[in-house]
């Protein structure tokens, strides 16, 4: 391992004339040269990086109580964001409003300039004209605690809340006659509802009238629960009915398009004049005359993209507008009918697009001169490392700006790191963002062998702040072998973002991974990123020597659990998932098993993900989300189980396993869908593999990982050896031993709580933590009583885990198996834990409603019987020599 000096920053302001340079370890920083107009308070570091409170994580919306994950980031407007989203035509056509960088925006249709016309401590969206042009009513998110609606007024600037509550506002709309707004509402229950509601002069005018009210479809819907959602209305031009999405009396997907009388229970009358599986993006708009109305969609598993289409507004067929290899949003009719508005990604970025409804010419509509609300400075950076010299290298920065929101450039992709709560983006070394006036939190992170460096920026309305941040590597891992990549990460899985493999290995090289494992995987009925995968079970072409790129599959049944498949030598797995209610692949035959053993035909590398959370024993609530994995670990068929972010959940069914000598792999993968706006971040837990040679390949990382040779962390960086041998080693011992050489080391980025060898299930001994609580080791030999088996763990503190995106800091080795005197490695109460598992996952196997035959049943229960038989065994055999 390279271990190097303290960390050292160096801040250098060439507008102010200012150079200061800090070094983290050595007390206060010094200045050098000439003071100029900034003063050294205006630029300090904060060393170490939690020496001050860190910044507010973001919001997960409580007030909303279905949906999750998937509502969040295909529904609500996004927060921080960079580029325009949501257009509202103003009522002459000669401009579009927009929600972008945290406020609402009016573009100039022909030069793309754009006007700040708000500005706040909220992040700003959802923009809609009223009829005159006079008032503007938008959304107003609270850093994901609420999202509230605002009211604009367009000739003084002022604003006014209409709405102030813990709940979720989404999609206001003015009627043709400016006289209401229809919108959207969690408020009272947490369950998305249509209201309308009368305003005169910019406030409200009347109660509240609820078009739609909670329903319990009465069945736990995949993805959406069991209560209907009602969404994206869109008025009639005659303010008497409106369209809506809604899911009621639908089992799959956000819901078709209704037409409803706009008032008190129209849903009561309501007609369905569009039916296919949506996904909260269909957000239909009406024409000028009524007739028709403008939709996004993917028609059903038709597209892998959304498209835009047009269908009466009476029902019928639809007509596809557009045949893009990208997405397009939220469609919006220009006043005259001649153009359609809508956001489109086929640069990656959301973009401002128009497309005329008749001749089909596309314009892209740049943002050109930006006129702010308010004072405005500027911040420019470059990134770098003790190793790179001048020269910029990617990273991943988060950035709260004076005024109490998240900011980024405006060329760069705004996201919030799940695990964590904190938003960031990824650059190439080198950015400049816009930035209120007032103090900026700055924090730079470059994987978990780097140190992270945070510092306080003053802005400065009219001034730019030039800033160059070096960062310091304190360790090399690959330099010994260890080669680090999460084993869970999707490209495009139907985000706002559309992502390539090279913008996958751009945001890994931010992340110091060195290899990446893309998964292609199913939406529902869609299959995405499947053009992708290339046959032969190695590195993708676009690989380079620094980093490799594998495109493998995530194999999705929603009853035994979800799969990664990596290195399949000749095709995908189909169908992609099974056990899928309402569809022609409901029933739970094939097995996992089969499907594993299709795969490893394939020589494939198999393993469950995001199996279990939480810390309780899966065995005692139903199994969580990996049922299958206790049978296709004993039977061979799953090489590893997913820790896909920190739990200890895990360690129950993997430590049952372990102790019986069933050696599969405990794996790091955060399952990023990496082109969302909320997910975890790429890498944000991954693995550490020791390939055999020592070289940085596919092959290699494969076969370390199938061996065990490999550590999960978050951040914990956790060295182990027992006996001089690595963890996946079997070490064997006389029949004399009572101990074990030991050598065991902890370095982490941020401050620990405890490290600790764990021995056979059980707390063996606390390794002493250095001062700063980054760092601990041990050296020497530790007890053993009979053949079994030694890792290494470390954790920290959920208020301590700050730039991690994780809800805590977490790293634990593999284990290193050990027999004395050739005693196999047997525990009873382990091989007993893995039948009771089994009888429950029969259990609730037979309670399943979409078997085909009583074949199909006969063939699974078979292999549950198989499985069984091995348990039975390791049991008899772990009774037998005395075993627990």
């Amino acid at each position: 391992m390279r271990i190097g000096p303290a960390p050292v920053v160096l801040l250098t302001f060439v507008s102010a004339g200012l150079a200061l340079a800090c070094d983290p370890g050595g007390g206060a920083p010094g200045v050098t040269g000439e003071p100029g107009p900034l003063e050294s308070s205006s630029a300090r570091p904060v060393t170490p990086v939690l020496a001050e409170e860190p910044p507010p994580e973001f919001g997960g919306y409580p007030g909303v109580r279905h949906g999750g994950n998937y509502m969040h980031n295909y529904y609500l407007p996004p927060a921080p964001g960079t580029t325009p989203w949501f257009p509202s035509w103003s009522p002459d056509g000669a401009s579009i409003a927009v929600g972008m960088a945290g406020s609402v925006w009016e573009v100039d249709v022909e030069t793309g300039d754009a006007t700040e016309l708000t500005r706040g401590g909220t992040y700003h969206s959802s923009p809609s004209y009223a009829p005159d042009g006079r008032w503007i009513v938008y959304t107003a998110d609270h850093g994901g605690e609420r999202i509230q609606l605002e009211m604009l007024d367009t000739e003084t600037g002022e604003t006014r809340a209409l709405t102030d509550d813990g709940f979720v506002y989404a999609d206001p709309v003015f009627s043709p006659d400016g006289g209401r707004i229809a919108y959207v509402s969690s408020a009272p229950n947490g369950f998305f509802n249509v209201y309308i509601r009368s305003v005169a002069d910019g406030d409200w005018a009347g109660p509240e009238i609820a078009v739609t009210s909670d329903n319990d479809y009465g069945n736990n819907r995949l993805y959406f629960g069991p209560m209907d959602m009602h969404l994206s209305p869109a008025w009639m031009p005659d303010g008497e009915e409106l369209l809506l999405v809604s899911n009621r009396d639908v089992p799959l997907g956000s819901g078709n398009v209704i037409r409803v009388p706009a008032r008190a229970d129209g849903i009561r009358e309501a007609t369905t004049v569009l039916r296919e599986q949506t996904l909260y993006r269909t957000r239909p708009d009406v024409s000028h005359d009524g007739r028709r109305f403008v939709y996004s969609s993917t028609a059903g598993a038709a597209d892998q993209f959304n498209n835009l289409y047009v269908q009466p507004t009476e029902g019928g067929e639809p007509y596809k507008l557009t045949f893009f290899e990208h997405d397009a949003f939220h469609p919006r009719w220009s006043p005259d009918g001649e153009t359609i508005a809508y956001i489109t990604n086929e640069d990656g970025l959301p973009q401002l697009e128009l497309i005329e409804t008749y001749g089909g010419r596309r314009r892209r509509i740049e943002i050109g001169e930006r006129e702010y609300a308010g004072p405005t400075g500027t911040l420019s950076v470059t990134v770098r490392t003790d190793a790179s010299g001048r020269g910029p290298v990617p990273a991943r920065v988060t950035l709260l700006g004076g005024d109490g929101k998240y900011h980024a450039p405006a060329d760069e992709y705004a996201r919030i790191g799940q695990r964590g709560g904190y938003p960031a983006f990824h650059t190439d070394g080198t950015f400049t963002v816009a930035l209120p006036p007032g103090e900026a939190d700055l924090t730079v992170v470059k994987g978990f062998e780097i140190e992270p460096q945070r510092m306080k920026v003053a802005i400065e309305a009219g001034e730019t702040v030039d800033l160059a941040v070096t960062l310091h590597r304190f360790a090399d891992l690959s330099a010994d072998g260890w080669h680090n990549g999460s084993t869970h990460v999707h490209m495009n899985y139907a985000g706002n973002l559309h992502n390539t493999l090279e913008n996958l290995m751009f945001m890994s090289e931010a992340e110091d991974q060195d290899i990446v494992n893309e998964q292609v995987a199913n939406k529902d009925n869609r299959i995405l990123d499947h053009q992708f995968f290339v046959p032969g079970g190695g590195a993708h072409p676009v690989s380079t020597e620094d980093l490799v790129v594998v495109v493998g599959q995530e194999y999705r049944p929603p009853f035994y659990g979800h799969v990664f498949m990596l290195g399949l030598r000749d095709h995908l797995i189909s169908p992609f998932t099974t056990g899928y209610e309402g569809t022609a692949i409901e029933s739970l035959y094939p097995s996992n098993t089969d499907m594993m053993r299709k795969a490893k035909d394939q020589g494939a590398t198999t393993g469950y993900v995001h199996p279990y959370f939480g810390d309780m024993d899966p065995l005692t609530v139903g199994l969580m989300g990996g049922k299958g994995f206790m049978v296709d670990a004993v039977l061979g068929t799953s090489d590893a189980l997913e820790w896909s972010s920190a739990e200890r959940a895990g360690f129950f069914p993997i430590y049952a396993l372990w102790s019986n000598d069933v050696r599969v792999c405990a794996t790091g993968g955060e399952d990023s869908i990496s082109n969302l706006q909320a997910t975890p971040l790429v890498g944000a837990m991954r693995t550490y593999v020791r390939t055999p040679d020592g070289r940085r390949t596919a092959e290699g990382w494969y076969e370390g990982l199938r061996g065990a040779a490999a550590f999960v962390t978050n951040g914990p960086l956790v060295e182990l050896t027992v006996e001089g041998e690595i963890p996946g080693s079997v070490v064997d011992l006389g029949a004399d031993a009572t101990s074990v050489a030991v050598e065991a080391s902890v370095r982490s980025v941020v401050p620990l709580t405890r490290a600790w060898l764990v021995r056979d299930g059980e707390d063996a001994l606390d390794l002493e933590l250095s001062d700063d609580r980054k760092s601990a080791s041990f050296s020497g030999e530790v007890e053993i009583d009979g053949s079994g088996w030694m890792h290494l763990r470390a954790e920290g503190e959920p208020e301590e885990r700050f730039p991690l995106d994780a809800a805590y800091p977490q790293g634990f080795t593999n284990p290193v198996w050990f027999t004395v005197g050739g005693v196999a490695i047997r525990d009873a109460a382990g091989a007993q834990y893995g039948l009771d598992w089994i009888d429950e996952l029969e259990r609730q196997a037979r309670q399943w409603p979409g078997w085909r035959s009583q074949t199909e049943q006969d063939h699974v229960y078979g292999q549950f019987e198989e499985a069984r038989e091995v348990y039975r065994r390791l049991l008899s055999e772990a009774s037998e020599a005395g075993g627990d």
